[in-house]
């Protein structure tokens, strides 16, 4: 559905909901297609600021397996107000096979998605009065986990993929900002505590985690995963190696942009250690992340507070025209 079409449709079912949202000003664009079908994203233009513009690229939540580009949630459109452009992607989801010329979706196909769409975007910056080098992706969950997986991974040529047509371009970015991502698959049920306990058993068959890597039918999952570590029976070192390639550790090394981090405390969801062990990492090889706990925080809702810190962090390194050529 176009844009315009899907938002009147959107005011007719919640017509509440629907007048908080705001209209992309570029709706549907196709950065890709994979198996005969689009992948788009939706892009938002600020209506004043200099050009070109620094751009946000928002990825979604929902257990790499749900979610949707639209709408973009208030905090990240609210970048806007501070001359970014903003754009919000779609990528595959695990699970689906049907829609994508029945090839079972499963890791790595999220960050290939992700990295295209940051090709395509880079490719079309002069289109659309974006600063090719002044860019930052921000996700939240599963967006989380790509937002840092794209930031650590932007030097490594093994997780680029081949989806779309702009693959003379870099997927690089400046800054990238983690709302409670996980971080290493197999640490997830170990990393939680109680309270706030969990309400995922992350080494289950159908676990978010599980599904990610296409190892999700009965008798499967991270647990049975992790227990075979170090069988070299088929299919286990080929998914060991999908699970190392997931953890935004495996690719962290001192090229990598500023970093924010952001959990809450009381995650039910995703561990708080799992932030944790980024932080670890960054700060081992020399990065000074900033990491923000939201005490008592759960999954999400934080307060606008909050936000406006991610806000002020974004601005605060991107907002005036950098003083170099290039990006790394």
């Amino acid at each position: 559905m176009q844009g315009l079409g899907r938002w009147l449709l959107a005011l007719c079912l919640c017509p509440q909901w629907a007048a908080a949202q705001t209209t992309p000003t570029f709706a549907d664009l196709t950065y890709a297609e994979v198996g005969g079908q689009p992948l788009q994203l939706d892009l938002y233009l600020p209506a004043s600021g200099s050009v070109p513009r620094p751009l946000l690229v928002w990825i979604h939540g929902g257990g790499w397996s749900g979610g949707s580009r639209f709408p973009a949630p208030a905090h990240a459109l609210q970048m806007r107000e501070r001359g970014f452009a903003v754009a919000s992607i779609s990528y595959r989801l695990s699970g689906q096979s049907a829609l994508w010329g029945g090839e079972p979706v499963a890791f790595p196909a999220q960050i290939h998605d992700a990295k295209a769409a940051i090709r395509w975007l880079r490719a079309h910056a002069a289109e659309y009065s974006i600063d090719p080098a002044r860019i930052a992706v921000w996700g939240s969950s599963a967006g989380g986990h790509l937002a840092a997986l794209v930031g650590t991974s932007g030097n490594d040529p093994e997780l680029e993929g081949s989806v779309g047509v702009d693959l003379g371009q870099s997927s690089a970015v400046q800054i990238a900002v983690d709302y409670y991502g996980p971080i290493d698959l197999f640490e997830m049920n170990a990393d939680v505590t109680t309270p706030p306990g969990s309400i995922i058993d992350h080494d289950a068959a159908n676990s978010p985690e599980s599904r990610l890597i296409g190892f999700s039918q009965p008798g499967q999952g991270i647990g049975v995963l992790r227990a075979n570590i170090g069988n070299p029976l088929a299919p286990f070192p080929e998914l060991v190696t999908k699970v190392l390639h997931a953890n935004p550790q495996t690719w962290a090394d001192i090229d990598d942009p500023p970093f924010m981090i952001v959990h809450g405390t009381a995650d039910s969801s995703v561990p708080y250690a799992q932030s944790q062990r980024l932080l670890n990492s960054l700060i081992g090889l020399g990065h000074a992340p900033l990491f923000l706990p939201v005490p008592d925080g759960g999954h999400g809702g934080f307060p606008n507070a909050t936000h406006a810190q991610v806000h002020a962090f974004l601005e605060d390194r991107l907002g005036a025209p950098l003083l170099r050529d290039g990006f790394e």
